[in-house]
């Protein structure tokens, strides 16, 4: 069964501002641009039958557009760093459109991923052995990174390609326009 996940991706011009940020550490894997996103909910594998059910929930009023701004890296992992990410200015509107994610899941009858909500955008996975130097270095030199703020007007269901050797692809099942 394919997983989904539902998502913002930025804008060209915002992915253009942070693709210079996807280098200066030696092993680490950086994310495709391609793939970069704002997850607002992750669903894990569906049947198809599922996945049609959230799409019709999603759909349902999903609220108005907003503007967002991307800020300041920082990682998950304090023992052992493992994902290095972008951080999401707070954004109450960015928020409620993650209640009306969850909402539209617990209507779906599909398990939506329990944990807090803690808004990023991942740039990089660390590997065994990466250099904790340069990475010190990249942490310390884009603490204060921003975007400019930019339109979030719509949203998208997201489906996972899997591959054995290099990313896995995400493919755009549907999209949901936030009025206003």
């Amino acid at each position: 069964m394919p997983t989904y996940f539902a998502a913002i991706t930025p804008p060209e011009n915002i992915l253009d501002a942070v693709a210079p940020l996807q280098k200066g550490i030696e092993g680490v894997k950086w994310a495709p641009l391609d793939n970069l996103h704002i997850t607002v909910g992750y669903f894990g594998e569906l049947s198809d039958a599922y996945a049609e059910i959230l799409d019709r929930e999603l759909a349902r009023a999903p609220g108005y557009g907003f503007d967002m701004r991307l800020t300041g890296v920082d990682f998950f992992g304090s023992t052992r760093p493992h994902t290095l990410w972008l951080g999401v200015e707070d954004n109450p509107a960015l928020n409620r459109l993650h209640k009306h994610v969850r909402s539209a899941s617990r209507r779906s009858k599909v398990e939506m991923e329990a944990r807090k909500f803690r808004p990023h955008l991942s740039l990089a996975y660390l590997r065994r052995g990466y250099a904790k130097d340069d990475f010190e270095r990249y942490i310390r030199r884009h603490i204060r990174f921003k975007t400019e703020p930019f339109l979030v007007d719509e949203f998208s269901l997201y489906c996972v390609e899997p591959h054995k050797h290099g990313p896995n692809t995400y493919i755009k099942e549907a999209n949901y326009p936030l009025v206003g």
